[in-house]
């Protein structure tokens, strides 16, 4: 009996410790890229980028902005791997698009901050390893949009025409930010496609989503506030109409949660 008890007691202490490191790895949260670096063939090299990250319950978004203005971003699921390692896997990427994708990354946390670790190997053969540091950002409430969406149909509205638009798209909402990821045809190009972003603070109130957009890669979006109606057709579906005022051409987008 008493070694049941001992074993029963050292089940429960693996059990908490486990569900303890599961719960600071998986924490939610908004974060901004403070430095990337690359180490490898003993010299390291700092990446300059601006870059925001979102963790959702079991779900990642984030997007990068280079010095040259192009585009890098990332979407997928993540679980506990071991000890202070993640795996994140990727649903839809800048780099990899919807292939299949398992990354794993080594990741720290200290208070407001964290960091994160990745091995990639070289076309050589060499093993270099990235390092980002975060500062996580404040967060302000809870609102019935927050989750992972993917566009799932979008269309321009001009008078009697209608014209199905073309893109992969994909926003999360949490703690009162936004990030949106996309890959999008060039002036109807079939063949040549372009990488975007946008980033910045919400609030959803009745059926009204305002958006301001703080960095983006859109010049036009930067800093411009938009005030747009949505319609919940379920917990997992919403639709959403932005009007052009001085045109009255409507933009109208659908989009699906990712569970």
């Amino acid at each position: 009996m008493k070694r049941i008890i001992i074993c029963a007691a050292l089940l429960i202490g693996i059990f908490i410790g486990c569900k303890s490191t599961k719960s600071q790895l998986t924490q939610p949260g908004v974060y901004k890229m403070d430095k990337a670096t690359v180490s490898g063939g003993g010299k390291d090299t700092v990446y300059p980028r601006t870059q925001f990250k979102i963790y959702i319950e079991d779900h990642f978004a984030y997007a990068s902005l280079a010095p040259d203005s192009s585009v890098g971003f990332g979407v997928g699921n993540y679980h506990l791997d071991t000890g202070n390692h993640i795996v994140e896997i990727n649903i839809y990427s800048s780099r990899v698009l919807d292939s299949s994708a398992n990354y794993y990354v080594a990741f720290t946390r200290k208070d407001s901050a964290y960091q994160q670790k990745l091995k990639m190997p070289s076309p050589s053969g060499a093993i270099y390893t990235m390092t980002e540091a975060y500062t996580q950002l404040p967060a302000s409430g809870t609102s019935k949009i927050d989750g992972l969406w993917k566009l799932d149909k979008a269309y321009i509205v001009k008078g009697n025409d209608t014209t199905k638009q073309s893109e992969t798209q994909f926003k999360v909402y949490w703690g009162g930010h936004f990030l949106f990821v996309h890959r999008y045809p060039v002036a109807n190009n079939a063949t040549k496609f372009k990488n975007g972003f946008g980033f910045g603070e919400f609030t959803l109130r009745n059926d009204t989503l305002s958006e301001t957009e703080q960095v983006t890669s859109h010049p036009t979006l930067m800093g411009r506030s938009f005030s747009i109606k949505i319609n919940f057709k379920s917990d997992t579906e919403y639709s959403q109409v932005i009007t052009d005022n001085k045109t009255g051409e409507q933009s109208v987008e659908v989009y699906v949660k990712l569970k």
